[in-house]
């Protein structure tokens, strides 16, 4: 077996890998060991997925949704209490479902210590997640994945590892998501199609929301992922820097998303 990013034998490899980053609530969809080598499963956990997951959308985003990393905790944001006029710290204690306020400031907690003891109401501002920027951070996120994903799905042929690792037409994502490329703007086409906290209505399972799914999108001779995480959809080329086979596509098939079809079966 050789790693899908470097190409390297990985048989002794002892990571497993997840598609979608634990701290985005995906504990169930992953590559068994091999398939990423440890340490091109190192690298991309640091300087691929951590980019993503620490920056501004990175963090709102997971602290609206209350999704924990894998220590349990959810990420900080920054918000404003108007009775003290002073900015907080403000986290959330998923196992109590309540609100923590720090501040690094000695003034501003005590300022908020005694507004809350002269006033009965609060009002807190906080940051809202919208849509994440369409640069170098995002697209290599959303590359790796890409890649994963079309692993995933092939896995239990017979031959597919080698199939991926040896298809040249990938070769040029590969580079992107290991190197970064600062000459290359790998283009994603980037909308929301649902609210995060959506429940989505389900014979089998009730009302659920849905925090990630996805699917591989053949147009004419071209192949794109299509990832939904949160509500945002992610669109790449595993071919190329390129979105015109996806534009043809929604000229033909209008706004929908192609993830439409796979939630009205469920």
């Amino acid at each position: 077996m050789r790693c899908i990013f470097c190409k390297n034998p990985s048989d002794n490899s002892v990571s497993v890998e997840h598609i979608i980053p634990e701290s985005l609530g995906n504990i169930s969809h992953i590559l068994p060991k091999g398939w990423v080598c440890d340490t091109c499963n190192n690298y991309i956990a640091r300087e691929v997925e951590k980019p993503f997951l620490d920056s501004p959308y990175g963090k709102t985003s997971r602290f609206e949704m209350a999704v924990a990393n894998k220590r349990g905790r959810v990420p900080a944001v920054k918000g404003l209490h108007a009775q003290s006029r002073t900015i907080l710290d403000v986290t959330i204690w998923p196992d109590e479902n309540a609100l923590i306020f720090d501040s690094p400031s000695p003034q501003d907690k005590a300022r908020f210590a005694e507004s809350t003891e002269r006033f009965k109401q609060h009002t807190l501002y906080l940051p809202t997640a919208s849509i994440p920027p369409n640069d170098r951070i995002t697209a290599r996120f959303v590359g790796k994945i890409a890649l994963e994903i079309l692993a995933y799905k092939a896995m239990a042929i017979p031959g597919a590892n080698e199939e991926i690792v040896g298809k040249p037409e990938l070769d040029e994502l590969r580079q992107y998501v290991r190197q970064g490329q600062p000459k290359i703007e790998w283009p994603i086409h980037i909308r929301k199609i649902y609210p995060a906290d959506f429940q989505f209505p389900s014979l089998r399972h009730g009302p659920h929301q849905v925090l990630h799914e996805w699917m591989i999108l053949p147009v004419e001779s071209e192949y794109y992922a299509v990832i939904a995480i949160f509500g945002i959809e992610y669109t790449i080329n595993l071919g190329g820097p390129e979105l015109h086979g996806f534009h043809r596509w929604l000229e033909t098939n209008g706004p929908r998303s192609p993830l439409s079809d796979a939630q009205s079966s469920d």
